[in-house]
């Protein structure tokens, strides 16, 4: 990272400089002071700001600054003080998050034009993914006052036509083993910060403009998340049924018997289970990690393993509602990822998506008797839409990848050949 030096010969430019640092310090101290430590997911996105900053390739002494205004911003936050150790991983994480933002905003403000725009790419989208999960939880209290009652029932009766309760069978793994509980409760209130690594790494350290792939990707499965949400509102196993989870369920042979009745669940529960947008989002970290360092790709991989075995073991969704973030996530790969002049297989994985979704909202919520018939019919549509979802994002992948693969060609090949003239 190169700052502008700083010269007696320019006197009346440093005067606005300055001011302007002084207020992008302010604002920076005000989110420092206003954010709320007690939940995890914003300071995990707070602190998804270091990893763009470390992106950006810092210097040594940028490097120290970082590190000693963020030693400094210990002093200035007012830090959980809860033995939740979730809590404190977060808080400790946005420390670093809030002084990377500081240096970056300064950056902006005191590089020359190379530089300021190299920043820009780094702080505006990190700064989008702050306020888009701070927005995401004010949406998911608005939609709990939209359903005070919620389809629970038909999501419970459905996984248990599969022969047993997913969910249920999960938690008493995760119950059981003190390990996996914490690993898996880490990788589930991590996500903003998975987020932050996948979408920094798409930008290049000399990047002059800000890389929008990604972000839209996420953006766009987020707001239509929150519409289907009040399609069919859930909560998830571990608030609906809390008196039994995860240790009692109703057995297969009595599901049948079993009302199918809308649940009054407190309105502070969010009404966000149909579909997951936590594997959603990974699913589709996972899917725009292509081109990403092996290690990272594995890394997500995993990750997204840990996250079906969190939602479920958690007791947050049902396994149809993981199900059905698969066919919902290729929709929007799809859509996000819509470009002229070959549209063919986005466009069929678009539709494919939207209508698998639309299928399972229906089945789910007018489907369940026939369901019960049989295990195999539920398996058999679980089997069938998860290997067409991915099979036709493979397929579309590797169109893209055609594309861009003929695009260089078109674009190299002829300035190779003007050069050996």
């Amino acid at each position: 990272m190169a700052w502008e030096k700083l010269t007696l010969s320019r006197p009346r430019s440093i005067v606005p400089l300055v001011s302007l640092s002084a207020v992008w310090l302010a604002l920076v101290i005000a989110g420092a002071l206003l954010t709320d430590f007690n939940e995890p997911y914003l300071p995990f996105a707070i602190a998804g700001g270091f990893v763009f900053f470390l992106r950006g390739a810092p210097s040594r002494w940028e490097i120290y600054a970082w590190l000693l205004i963020s030693a400094i911003f210990i002093k200035v936050i007012h830090l959980p003080q809860t033995p939740f150790w979730v809590l404190r991983v977060a808080s400790s994480f946005a420390v670093l998050g809030f002084g990377a933002l500081l240096l970056l905003g300064l950056r902006a403000l005191w590089s020359e034009r190379e530089g300021r725009k190299n920043a820009l790419a780094l702080l505006v989208p990190s700064l989008i993914l702050v306020l888009f999960i701070l927005s995401s939880a004010n949406a998911l209290r608005l939609s709990s006052g939209f359903n005070p009652k919620t389809y629970d029932a038909w999501l419970y009766a459905f996984d248990g036509s599969l022969g047993f309760q997913p969910s249920f069978w999960m938690g008493k793994i995760m119950y059981q083993s003190l390990a996996l509980t914490r690993i898996t409760l880490l990788t589930y209130l991590s996500l903003p910060f998975a987020m932050a690594v996948v979408c920094a790494w798409h930008i290049p350290s000399s990047a002059r403009r800000v890389s929008w792939r990604v972000l839209t990707v996420l953006l766009l499965a987020g707001v239509a998340g929150w519409l289907l949400y009040n399609v069919i509102p859930a909560t998830g196993p571990l608030y609906a049924f809390a008196a039994n989870f995860p240790w009692n369920s109703v057995p297969y042979k009595d599901l049948s018997t079993f009302p199918l009745e809308k649940m009054s669940i407190p309105l502070g529960i969010p009404r966000n289970a149909m579909p997951s947008l936590h594997v959603g989002w990974v699913i589709l970290l996972c899917w725009n990690s292509r081109g990403l360092p092996r290690a990272l790709r594995a890394a997500l991989v995993l990750y997204l393993l840990l996250t079906v075995v969190a939602t479920l073991g958690s007791g947050q969704h049902y396994l149809v509602d993981l199900v059905v973030s698969l066919p919902f996530a290729l929709a929007v790969q799809a859509l996000a990822c819509f470009s002229p002049p070959n549209p063919s297989r986005r466009i069929a994985a678009m539709v494919a998506g939207i209508g698998f979704t639309v299928a399972w909202l229906l089945l789910v919520r007018f489907g369940v008797s026939w369901a019960l018939k049989s295990p195999a019919i539920p398996w058999s549509l679980m089997l069938v839409t998860t290997s067409v979802t991915f099979w036709l994002e493979i397929r579309m992948a590797q169109h893209h990848s055609s594309d861009a693969a003929a695009e260089s060609v078109s674009v190299i090949l002829p300035g190779l050949l003007r050069g050996a003239r």
